[in-house]
């Protein structure tokens, strides 16, 4: 917290912290393990590891999804510190990597998965899931690095920070920041969210273009029963109770680009996918609910 503060400082924005301050979200960052003194099964990319063999999910061409991240949540249950994830067990996720759908609109809802398998984990039980033929033979058909289907695979480890929120984000305006702290904010937003590559889970995403609320986002294409293109015009509202609805969405993952394990979100214009649920369906453990959204660079 002290370090965010210093930054605020730093970048002339002496008394915006304490504004900030009460609106601070806490988040859990994931990085590369270093120290391979004690193993950890939480990773990203790699064959998922599991008690028992188990199908990859697949897409609505009945093509397999992409394994992207495997959460071991006694690992991280330290870093938790609101008690939103469960205190056990293993979080999976999927992506179709080929198609790589937006989220914009509801027909993209099978164009991933988060599995929850509640087991306790015991590594010396763990098993490596193979991957399916059929998706390593469209991998190796894949001719360009922005195009992998299949992740090289680094352990991960935990650490807890505040996030910063989105400097066009509903939070921000409600500051009336004047427009030189406003620049100042926007400089040292993306200044910090442009480091590479950054994996997250709760808290604010790293945005790399904040033109969209992500929010608004699901919450219209994950309740919407027909597609929606996004032309929002009197014929195109959402539903009714959309109006009103005041439903909580949380950050669950955020993966980014990362050519060192062959993610590329957006092709060459290397984006960031992040994984969101509603508080509600997270606390009830409905991981089957979440939505992604892909943000292209």
């Amino acid at each position: 917290m002290i370090f965010l503060q210093d930054q605020l400082n730093i970048a002339g924005l002496v008394g915006v912290w304490e504004k900030i301050l009460p609106h601070l979200k806490y988040s859990i960052k994931l990085r590369p393990k270093n120290s391979k003194i004690q193993k950890h099964i939480s990773k990203i990319g790699g064959n998922p590891d599991g008690t028992v063999p188990f199908e990859f999910p697949m897409n609505a061409e009945e093509e397999h999804l992409s394994f992207i991240a495997q959460i071991n949540l006694q690992e991280i249950q330290a870093f938790d510190y609101e008690g939103l994830l469960p205190d056990q067990g293993m979080l999976y996720f999927f992506y179709d990597a080929f198609y790589q759908p937006s989220g914009y609109e509801n027909e993209h809802q099978r164009g991933w998965r988060v599995t929850y398998d509640p087991t306790p984990i015991i590594p010396s039980k763990m098993i490596k899931i193979p991957l399916h033929p059929e998706l390593e033979a469209r991998n190796n058909e894949m001719g360009s690095i922005f195009e992998k289907l299949i992740f090289s695979e680094f352990e991960v480890d935990f650490y807890t920070e505040y996030s910063l929120p989105p400097y066009e984000s509903e939070f921000i305006r409600s500051l009336n920041l004047d427009f030189d702290n406003l620049w100042k904010y926007e400089q040292l937003y993306f200044e910090q969210v442009n480091q590479r590559p950054r994996y997250r889970m709760l808290g604010f995403p790293d945005r790399k273009k904040v033109n969209t609320d992500m929010v608004s986002i699901c919450r219209i294409a994950a309740n919407y029963i027909d597609h929606n293109p996004f032309g929002f015009d009197d014929g195109y509202l959402p539903p009714k109770q959309l109006n009103t609805e005041k439903e909580e969405w949380i950050l669950l993952l955020q993966i980014d680009s990362d050519l060192e394990v062959g993610m590329a979100w957006g092709g060459e214009e290397m984006g960031r996918i992040y994984f969101w649920i509603r508080k509600q369906d997270l606390l009830q453990r409905n991981f089957d609910r979440c939505w992604v959204i892909l943000e292209e660079g």
